[in-house]
C-alpha cells in the first residue's frame, strides 16, 4: 500500500514537470521542452496505472487531478508570476475541499465492516 502512494507522489511530481515544461516551450519554441513535457506526461501515467493497483481509481485520480491543478497553480504563481483572480482562489478551494471529502468517504467506508457486509 505504501508503494502506491509512493507512485501517485509520483505520478503527481511528473505531471507538474511536463505542465511546468509546456509552458517553458511554448514561450522559447524549445524542441527539447516540447520532449520533456511529453516524457513527463506520459511517466506521469505510467505511476498513476501502478497507483490505481492499490488504490481506488477515483480516490486516486482526484488527489492526482487535485493535486496537480493545485500544485501547478503555485508554479504558475511562483515562477511564471501569474497573479490570482478571487474566482481562482475559489475553485482552489473547492478542489481541495473536494479532495478532501474524497478521502473522507475512503477512510469512512474501509472503518465499516458493517457496510462491506452489505
Amino acid at each position: 500500500m505504501r508503494f502506491a502512494w509512493l507512485f501517485l507522489v509520483l505520478a503527481i511530481a511528473t505531471e507538474i514537470a511536463g505542465l511546468t515544461a509546456m509552458k517553458a516551450a511554448s514561450a522559447s519554441g524549445s524542441y527539447v521542452g516540447h520532449v520533456v513535457m511529453y516524457g513527463s506526461i506520459a511517466l506521469s501515467y505510467v505511476f498513476l496505472a501502478k497507483a490505481v493497483k492499490t488504490i481506488p481509481v477515483g480516490v486516486a485520480y482526484a488527489i492526482w487531478e487535485g493535486s496537480g491543478v493545485a500544485l501547478i497553480t503555485l508554479v504558475s504563481v511562483l515562477v511564471f508570476d501569474h497573479a490570482l483572480t478571487g474566482r481562482e482562489l475559489l475553485g482552489l478551494s473547492m478542489a481541495v475541499t473536494g479532495i478532501l471529502l474524497v478521502n473522507a468517504g475512503r477512510s469512512h467506508a474501509a472503518e465499516d465492516p458493517a457496510r462491506d457486509a452489505a
